[in-house]
């Protein structure tokens, strides 16, 4: 069940966590254990934003035009049943 915060600056240090980091109460005690969200433009891609800016500046990638693509997709078309 999601927990609200409804006080900004608390809001603020949360946004503001790069890794997992304990919660504590005004009494120092424990709450629990709080990890940030991974930052994701395109979630539905199941890579960070720091993965893809990753794989852009890899010198090793092979990048294929849509032409390139598209004869292979046409090749594997024929060779199915």
């Amino acid at each position: 069940m999601p927990i609200h915060i409804h006080d900004a600056a608390s809001a603020a240090v949360l946004s503001a966590a790069t890794g997992e980091d304990e919660l504590l109460g005004p009494d120092g005690r424990v709450l629990g254990r709080f990890v940030p969200a991974p930052k994701m433009s395109f979630p539905e891609v199941g890579l960070t934003d720091e993965e893809l800016e990753q794989g852009l500046n890899d010198p090793n990638a092979v990048w294929h035009t849509p032409e390139e693509v598209m004869a292979r997709l046409r090749e594997i078309d024929r060779c199915s049943p």
